[in-house]
C-alpha cells in the first residue's frame, strides 16, 4: 500500500484545524505553517493549493497569507469523492525502523482494513520519550473523537493527551496506565520467562538480559520475570548483573554492558529484547572471541527477518502476526469500546543458538 504523500497529511491537518476554529479569518505564512508542521514551505505550499481547489482558503495575492472562505459560499469541486472512513497508525518513528513483526502487524491489519473500505493514514511523532502530552500533538492529528487511531508502542503521555481530548484510541503494544485504554500485544515479560525457563531447564544459571531505553513498569515486568525464573532454580537474583540497565539505547552501551558482564562472571546465556541490541551483542561476543552457542547460548525476543540470516540459526519468538493484525482490524472496523489488554501468544523457534552451558 503506499504511504499518503506528505502534502496531503498536511493538507488534512490544516483542514481539521481550519474546521476547528484556530484561525478566524487568515492562516499565518507558509513558513510560519512549514515550522509548525515540520514540512518544507514547497510541501506546505503544495497542500495550501490543496485546500484552495477544495474551496476551503482563498487566495490573496501572492505575498499574502491566505483567507479562510466563507463556509457559506465555499466553492467545493463537485467531483470530490465522498469522505472514507478512516483510521490513523500513529508511529514515534519511520515505519521502515520499527521491528520486523510491527511491521507485518501494520501492513496486515492496513490491508484488512482497505478490503473493508478504510483509508489508513500514518502519522509520525515521537511520542515514545515525552513525559507528558504535548500541545503541539493537537495540530497533527484531528482531533475527532469518532476517528479510531492505533499508537504502535503506546506510552502513557499519549494515553493521558488522548482521554483528555475524548479520542478513541488503542494500543499495539507498549504500556498504559488506564484500564480503559484496549491493548493488542505480545507480552513480552512472558517471553522473557519462557526464554529463562528453557535455558534453565538446559542448565544455564549465568544469564544475562539488558534492559535499556524502555519505560519503568516494562523494565520492572522484565526483572520479575527473570528473577522468578533463577530463583524458580535456586539462583539469587543480583540485578545489575543478570538484568543491567540504562536509560540509553546506543550501541556503546549494549558493547559496554556485554563486556563489563564478561569481565566480572561470564555469562553463559544472553536474552536480547530486540534485533539491534543483538547485534550489537553479537559483535561484542565476537571480538571477546566467543562462539554462538558453543561458549555462550543467545535468545531473542522480537524476531526479525534478518534472524534467519545469522548462523546459526538464531533461536528467537516468532509473533502471531494474523491473529495481531485481525485484533486491530477488529477493533477499528467494528467500533467496539471493549477496554482492556489482549495478549497473545508467540512460538518459540529454538534456533541453533542456544544448547547446554560449557564448564569453564
Amino acid at each position: 500500500m503506499e504511504r499518503p504523500k506528505l502534502a496531503d497529511l498536511v493538507a488534512s491537518a490544516l483542514s481539521e484545524a481550519i474546521g476547528g476554529g484556530r484561525w478566524e479569518e487568515r492562516l499565518p505564512g507558509s513558513r510560519v505553517l512549514a515550522e509548525e508542521f515540520g514540512a518544507s514551505v514547497p510541501t506546505v505550499s503544495k497542500a495550501l493549493r490543496q485546500l484552495e481547489r477544495q474551496g476551503l482558503i482563498e487566495g490573496c495575492g501572492s505575498r499574502k497569507a491566505y483567507r479562510i472562505a466563507d463556509p457559506g459560499d465555499a466553492r467545493r469541486s463537485p467531483d470530490l469523492p465522498a469522505p472514507e472512513r478512516k483510521a490513523i497508525i500513529l508511529t514515534h518513528a519511520d515505519i521502515g525502523t520499527l521491528p520486523h513483526s510491527t511491521r507485518q502487524v501494520i501492513d496486515t491489519s492496513r490491508a484488512m482494513l482497505v478490503r473493508r473500505g478504510w483509508s489508513v493514514e500514518s502519522r509520525t511523532f515521537d511520542f515514545l520519550h515525552a513525559k507528558r502530552p504535548h500541545r503541539s500533538w493537537d495540530h497533527l492529528v484531528p482531533l475527532d473523537p469518532e476517528l479510531p487511531m492505533v499508537a504502535v508502542f503506546g506510552r502513557h503521555a499519549l494515553e493521558k493527551w488522548a482521554h483528555g481530548h475524548g479520542l478513541r484510541m488503542a494500543f499495539l503494544g507498549g504500556t498504559t496506565a488506564r484500564p480503559e485504554t484496549p491493548m493488542i500485544a505480545v507480552k513480552s515479560s512472558l517471553l522473557a520467562a519462557e526464554a529463562v525457563r528453557r535455558l534453565t531447564d538446559m542448565g544455564h544459571r549465568r544469564i544475562i538480559l539488558p534492559v535499556c531505553d524502555r519505560p519503568p513498569a516494562f523494565a520492572d515486568s522484565i526483572k520479575q520475570a527473570v528473577r522468578e525464573g533463577l530463583e524458580r532454580v535456586g539462583v539469587t537474583y543480583v540485578p545489575k548483573f543478570h538484568t543491567p540497565e540504562s536509560d540509553y539505547q546506543r550501541p556503546d552501551v549494549i558493547r559496554g554492558m556485554i563486556e563489563s558482564a564478561f569481565a566480572s562472571n561470564p555469562p553463559t546465556a544472553i536474552v536480547m529484547l530486540d534485533w539491534k541490541e543483538f547485534v550489537t551483542a553479537a559483535c561484542a561476543l565476537a571480538r571477546m572471541g566467543f562462539l554462538i552457542p558453543r561458549d555462550v547460548s543467545v535468545v531473542i525476543l522480537n524476531e526479525q527477518a534478518e534472524t534467519d540470516w545469522f548462523l546459526p540459526k538464531l533461536s528467537c519468538f516468532r509473533f502471531p502476526v494474523t491473529r495481531m493484525a485481525s485484533a486491530v482490524a477488529r477493533w477499528v472496523s467494528e467500533g467496539t469500546s471493549t477496554a482492556g489488554s489482549n495478549f497473545l501468544s508467540a512460538d518459540f523457534d529454538e534456533g541453533g543458538s542456544i544448547a547446554p552451558p560449557r564448564e569453564r
